[in-house]
């Protein structure tokens, strides 16, 4: 009797797990209503800030990337190709020394259309001087994008708002993340959005 019960709990979480499994997220990357698989460019609109304990460094940034996977049942990744950081505040130097992988996952409800974003990978170096600090994304939470479609047809935008762990690098630079904050602009494709 006490094997009847467990085997009917077993059973009772199998279909739960299933049933969760049935709703994960999916993510499929659309242009104009056609799926969309080619490259995903963006450049910040001023500067990007690079806060970290000991300066808070203000760059010109690229970001781009192409969409690997997506579609049903399957989270929307790419490698990005370009991530760069120039023209630097303060004589800082902002060297991307891997430039890892991004994901984006769908929202729901009242952002539907827009999509959260993740790195993963990516390590960026900022040296001035002696001085040299090195973080890395590992699965961390960058920002969103705002979908064309929830922008009346405009450009898509990507707002950074970001912790990204301390890798290596100088005592001076602290042992927590750096603050990654600023906003992209959609280059390519002209209309970006999120099912």
């Amino acid at each position: 009797m006490k094997y009847v019960k467990m085997l009917e709990l077993l059973a009772v979480a199998a279909a739960a797990l299933m049933a969760f499994a049935g709703t994960a997220s999916a993510t499929t990357v659309t242009s104009e209503g056609v799926t969309y698989t080619g490259e995903i460019a963006a450049s910040a609109e001023g500067h990007v800030v690079l806060d970290n304990p000991i300066a808070k460094i203000e760059c010109a940034s690229t970001l781009a990337g192409t969409v690997e996977s997506h579609g049903s049942g399957v989270t929307a990744t790419g490698p990005i190709s370009t991530l760069t950081f120039t023209s630097c505040t303060n004589n800082w130097h902002v060297t991307v020394i891997a430039k890892g992988s991004l994901e984006a996952h769908t929202l729901t409800g009242a952002d539907a259309g827009n999509a959260t974003i993740t790195s993963n990978g990516a390590t960026v170096e900022a040296k001035r001087l002696t001085i040299t600090c090195r973080y890395k994304t590992e699965h961390t939470d960058v920002g969103r994008i705002t979908a064309s479609a929830n922008r009346g047809g405009a450009t898509a935008t990507f707002d950074i708002e970001a912790k990204i762990p301390f890798h290596s690098g100088s005592p001076l630079c602290g042992e927590g993340a750096t603050t990654w904050t600023g906003s992209y602009v959609v280059n390519t494709p002209m209309a970006l959005d999120f099912d």
